[in-house]
């Protein structure tokens, strides 16, 4: 398990070692859309977002 946190340490959300999101969605969501920087927490290195979010833009029509 791989924890996301923001710049103050609060858990965001929980990811599996493969960077399947299993719990935050919602909270990583908001925080992605606030612009604070979000780090692994085993690393201390920043969390693409695009790691989580790329898959949607294909079932959004246009």
């Amino acid at each position: 398990m791989k924890v996301i946190v923001d710049e103050d340490g609060e858990i965001i959300a929980i990811a599996t070692n493969d960077h399947t999101l299993i719990g935050g969605h919602h909270r990583l969501a908001v925080a992605g859309s606030m612009g604070k920087d979000l780090f692994w927490r085993d690393t201390g290195k920043p969390v693409k977002l695009d790691l989580f979010f790329k898959h949607h833009e294909s079932f959004h029509s246009t």
